[in-house]
């Protein structure tokens, strides 16, 4: 991959690298990736990660910024926390504004980048909609990091959930 980075590649991408493994990839190679795709929402914030990770110049990506989930549990556009704050908002602009807008205005404080998924036209065109954050209400879902979780578990209940297989190998 090294030598891609002088013909082929301009950068690379990490996903889910942890700051251990960002500086092993570091040290390893001299090369620090350009972005680093992680799960992270109000209940999974990785703190430390996204602050190291603005020192070494790695811009982070979201998923799952919704806490859409494998394990059934309420989803953050459920929490009445957000529920309070995206009504403040809408009073504070006199514009309609939903969960999912909190989630992404929190999601994108610090200029992290955010992978919505969706498969409805009418909620993609709706994820565009850009709202501010005051200081405290991006506060107040900040402390739904009191319970910390993830969502996204691929290795639930021993059993992998992924089988994509793009270069064809044989199983």
């Amino acid at each position: 991959m090294t030598k891609l980075l002088k013909s082929k590649a301009r950068s690379v991408g990490v996903s889910n690298h942890t700051i251990e493994h960002l500086e092993a990839l570091i040290n390893a190679t001299g090369v620090v990736p350009a972005v680093n795709q992680i799960e992270r929402h109000p209940v999974l914030q990785s703190n430390d990660l996204v602050k190291y990770c603005w020192k070494v110049n790695i811009h982070i990506t979201a998923y799952s910024a919704f806490g859409n989930n494998m394990l059934n549990i309420p989803l953050l556009i459920t929490r009445p926390e957000v529920k309070e704050v995206a009504e403040a908002v809408a009073k504070r602009t006199g514009t309609e504004v939903t969960l999912a807008h909190v989630i992404l205005a929190w999601s994108q404080v610090g200029g992290h980048s955010v992978i919505s998924k969706s498969v409805t036209p009418s909620r993609i065109r709706d994820n565009f909609k850009g709202i501010k954050l005051l200081p405290e209400e991006v506060q107040k879902v900040s402390l739904l990091g009191q319970d910390r979780r993830r969502y996204n578990t691929p290795y639930a209940a021993n059993k992998p959930r992924w089988n994509i297989n793009i270069l064809r190998w044989a199983r």
